[in-house]
């Protein structure tokens, strides 16, 4: 969708479309790491910037969608993030930052976009990439359905250079509340996570 169909998705929610809280894997992983400066990219209705910060981090929150953050920056919260309109493919901040993370950010290019947004790490600082994979399809799981946007454990790895460490690259399984119920039973979500450090 384009940034004028996620601004009609937001508009017609009640109060977000997403959950309140990080992906827990997320939360997981951030929950390791000392606070420093941050950017969560499609940040959406602002769900991880506002934990980020609640936690001591100075976070921006960049979305092409004006009516999502429009949302997120009305949430309790909302006034300690830096929220920024601007599209993943064009925008990019004035300096380096400790932590990017991008939850859900599926895009015709997404290895070329993850490329991309790896560059705005800071030499030590931390990349999580979170979305849906492509075994996802099959398992029944919530997400889009087309595979030309999702994600593999190898897409992921190979956005990144020898700059990286990784340190977990793999599918994940949610089954937690987020995932939907199909013919009666609770399907399990698969996705790719990616975790990777920026080295000194």
């Amino acid at each position: 969708m384009d940034a004028a169909q996620w601004d009609e998705r937001y508009r017609a929610s009640a109060g977000g479309v997403w959950a309140t809280q990080p992906p827990a894997v997320v939360r997981e992983i951030a929950a390791t790491l000392v606070p420093g400066t941050a950017i969560d990219v499609a940040t959406g209705d602002g769900r991880t910037a506002l934990w980020l910060a609640e936690r001591g981090w100075a976070c921006t929150g960049v979305d092409f969608s004006s009516a999502g953050l429009a949302l997120a920056a009305a949430r309790p919260g909302g006034d300690r993030v830096d929220w920024t309109v601007g599209d993943v493919r064009e925008w990019h901040p004035t300096t380096p930052v400790d932590l990017v993370i991008s939850c859900y950010l599926h895009l015709r290019d997404s290895a070329a976009a993850i490329a991309r947004i790896a560059e705005w790490v800071a030499p030590g600082g931390t990349l999580v990439v979170l979305g849906h994979d492509i075994e996802n399809i099959a398992a029944g799981g919530h997400g889009p359905s087309d595979p030309a946007i999702l994600y593999t454990p190898e897409l992921l790895r190979g956005a990144v250079d020898e700059r990286f460490r990784t340190e977990r690259c793999e599918r994940v399984t949610r089954t937690s509340a987020d995932a939907e119920l199909r013919d009666g039973h609770q399907a399990a979500a698969i996705d790719t996570l990616l975790h990777a450090v920026r080295m000194r």
